[in-house]
């Protein structure tokens, strides 16, 4: 017997039979089921690693949006907490109107287009109705084309001292950089909360009468920066956060029990308010104590969708289940977008 067909425990091999050394080989359906597990591993991979980072962004986006929000509520809180009144009976010292009509905003230096946010019933709800016996709910209104205008009387700004300065806060619809409507301009167009501040001679020399003559424009091109017309029409520079596409402010004073009451808007069809006196007062004319504020800011993939669908191109087509654009815009906008609410105690000089 030769020695290699000794085996193991140095028994004879049977005749015919294979080596004991060789390996046995997968099967077709081994290989089958092993790729397909790898498949699935490597799909589940992918699901997790899509997942992270489709998280990662919308909390990228989240936390963009509420610091632009935080900062632009700080800003306007420590404004109107600083706030200037003397209960003349004559100046106004605090304004908001809410405009909703295209024509009107020209002068604010909006770039208009064929189709942007819609100037119809759809985007004026400064006092929507309630639902299910509950009081109106400041997130769920809309303030026309523009946001509420605010604008009034305040001190802290100057660096030199508490001097007293008139400022607004307004929504503009412009590109981003470079010159206002202009049809050559590429630079995107967005929905743009504006802080603008007059310089506290010019508002000297003006009046504290926030709603003078010389705070007005008549010019689609943005004024210069710290002039009375910057209240009207802000320059790009005065740009305070990008994509807020609505800005709304509800006005309150307290009554003899401490208790709130709102004086602005008073219905739905109250667009506007003056404060010229307090105490005796009519609401309409009331200084406010209490103010709640709301920003509605898209967010980046909205922006996006709001860009696409206003250039009118045909990138994109307004679904079927949409009656009209106004539907459709707000429909994007409520999907793609977050609402930021505070209430600010206006601490003002006593009146």
């Amino acid at each position: 017997m030769k020695p290699n067909e000794f085996i193991a425990g140095g028994k004879a091999r049977p005749p015919g039979t294979a080596s004991a050394i060789g390996s046995r080989a997968f099967t077709l359906l081994e290989l089958l089921v092993a790729a397909a597990i790898t498949l699935l591993l490597a799909g589940l991979m992918l699901t997790i690693t899509t997942g992270t980072l489709k998280l990662w962004h919308r909390t990228q986006a989240d936390f963009g949006s509420a610091t632009q929000a935080r900062l632009a509520l700080d800003l306007l809180e420590r404004d109107l907490q600083t706030g200037v009144f003397h209960a003349d009976g004559v100046t106004t010292w605090l304004a908001i109107d809410v405009t909703n009509s295209s024509a009107t905003l020209l002068n604010h230096g909006w770039q208009s287009a064929t189709f942007m946010k819609p100037a119809t019933g759809d985007s004026q709800r400064v006092l929507p109705a309630s639902a299910g016996g509950l009081d109106p709910v400041l997130t769920d209104a809309r303030f026309g084309l523009s946001g509420a205008w605010l604008r009034f009387i305040t001190s802290n700004v100057e660096s030199n001292g508490s001097l007293p300065c008139a400022v607004s806060y307004q929504i503009a619809r412009r590109p981003v950089s470079g010159p206002n409507n202009s049809p050559a301009n590429p630079a995107q167009v967005r929905y743009t909360l504006f802080r603008s501040a007059v310089a506290a001679d010019t508002t000297f020399a003006t009046g504290y009468d926030i709603v003078a003559p010389a705070y007005g424009s008549s010019t689609s091109a943005p004024s210069v920066a710290r002039s009375a017309s910057t209240l009207t029409n802000p320059p790009l520079g005065d740009a305070l956060a990008v994509n807020v596409v609505d800005f709304g402010v509800w006005l309150y004073v307290r009554d003899n029990s401490g208790a709130l009451r709102r004086i602005f808007p008073a219905d739905n069809s109250d667009l506007s308010h003056a404060a010229r006196d307090a105490g005796s007062a009519s609401d309409a004319n009331r200084y406010p104590a209490v103010a709640d504020v709301m920003l509605r800011i898209l967010t980046d993939e909205g922006a996006r969708l709001i860009d696409t669908m206003e250039q009118g191109n045909g990138a994109i087509t307004r679904p079927g289940e949409f009656s009209d654009d106004a539907a459709w815009w707000w429909a994007v906008v409520e999907a793609n977008s977050r609402v930021y609410v505070r209430k600010l105690e206006i601490k003002g000089p006593a009146r």
